[in-house]
């Protein structure tokens, strides 16, 4: 993946790429720069690039935390391999409410609720990406709207084939409408997603969901929702 900052008046003044581990915010910031939010996501050249605008640090700005590697086995010997994955995911809307979906016993939080998505497949852009992920998980097609968030979390643990993962996680989300919703179907059996649903807005915040997916609904769910065609 590729990071690339533009100014208020459109002038690209950085651009990186995000090694294994390396969280886009914290190197931003480093740079000189805050990100003010984001702008595109675009597979060019068989690699994702995300923009954002972004600002020059005041004296006032903090460097963001940069949470530590957590390492799920400790005591263990075996070397993990390492694993750096795109993926795409979605805020989705319709008069039915939010679609989530429910972890399955292979992931590492089972029964928790997230957002539909996951990995792109290789030469995949993030649109066609997460699509694709939201109908294989819950039978729904969407239309896109706005670039979200970029997210970046980094651990140690099992994936689902059982192999231990020093695991760089960078996830697209995007904000997505649903004009036809219908009751979710799993076509994905077998993977990460147990189930999926419709999750009424008035009591999302009931559900247990992953720290991942809330951050993202905490920070974007009411303003998304207010601006959708069914508030």
């Amino acid at each position: 993946m590729r990071i690339l900052g533009f100014s208020d008046d459109s002038c690209l003044v950085t651009s990186f790429e995000v090694g294994h581990g390396q969280h886009p915010r914290h190197t931003l910031f480093r740079q000189g720069w805050v990100p003010l939010r984001p702008l595109s996501a675009r597979l060019i050249d068989e690699d994702v690039e995300v923009s954002f605008r972004v600002r020059p640090v005041r004296g006032r700005d903090r460097e963001p935390l940069v949470r530590p590697v957590h390492h799920e086995e400790p005591d263990s010997p075996e070397i993990p391999t390492v694993h750096q994955r795109i993926g795409a995911y979605a805020v989705v809307l319709s008069p039915m409410g939010l679609l989530g979906t429910v972890n399955s016993n292979l992931t590492r939080a089972p029964g928790t609720w997230t957002l539909p998505g996951g990995g792109l497949d290789a030469g995949e852009a993030p649109e066609d990406g997460v699509q694709r992920e939201v109908f294989e998980e819950t039978g729904q097609r969407v239309r896109l709207g706005e670039l979200l968030a970029l997210q970046s979390d980094h651990w140690i643990g099992r994936a689902t084939n059982g192999v231990l993962e020093d695991f760089h996680a960078l996830r697209i989300i995007y904000a997505a409408e649903c004009g036809t919703p219908s009751r979710p179907v799993l076509h994905d059996l077998g993977g990460s997603t147990e189930r999926a649903d419709w999750v009424p807005l008035e009591s999302w915040r009931d559900r247990r969901w992953t720290k991942a997916a809330r951050r993202v609904l905490n920070q974007h769910l009411e303003r998304v929702a207010g601006q959708s065609c069914w508030k």
